[in-house]
């Protein structure tokens, strides 16, 4: 069985979809970045949540809620 991504979309993103992802899931972002999640990172500060997806030879997507 195949997975399709999960499309997130910077502007229209909510906490509870962000935490939802995990690592091994399969992510794009509304640019054409796409891959394997193999890190997540979660920082809190001055009242933002950056959310840091390293993806498997792809890079990294960062949200910023």
């Amino acid at each position: 069985m195949e997975k399709t991504a999960t499309l997130i979309k910077r502007a229209a993103t909510n906490i509870h979809q962000l935490d939802s992802i995990k690592i091994g899931d399969f992510l794009a972002d509304e640019y054409g970045k796409s891959g394997k999640v193999c890190d997540i990172e979660i920082i809190n500060r001055k009242g933002e949540c950056h959310y840091y997806f390293k993806l498997l030879k792809s890079g990294t997507i960062l949200i910023i809620v």
